[in-house]
């Protein structure tokens, strides 16, 4: 039997979290990740599955973290890569 690893996962609350943590509105992450407030809103819901690699890395940059920070595969959110 071949095992296969598992996907990273999209994390959403991590970035509520982080979000609120550095008193960045949802306002001003949408304008510095060029998204609308209410992506931003859904994303933080987990109610957007699917996630291009682009919006993560955009995330990642204006929230001052690193993509495996909101991808579940390090619990060091200060970890900047």
């Amino acid at each position: 039997m071949v095992e296969t690893a598992e996907q990273p996962r999209f994390y959403g609350e991590r970035v509520r979290a982080l979000r609120h943590a550095r008193g960045i509105s949802a306002d001003r992450l949408a304008r510095a990740t060029e998204l609308t407030v209410r992506h931003i809103y859904r994303l933080e819901n987990n109610e957007r599955p699917n996630i291009w690699g682009t919006t993560i890395a955009r995330l990642a940059q204006a929230l001052g973290t690193s993509c495996d920070y909101l991808l579940g595969l390090t619990d060091d959110a200060d970890a900047v890569r």
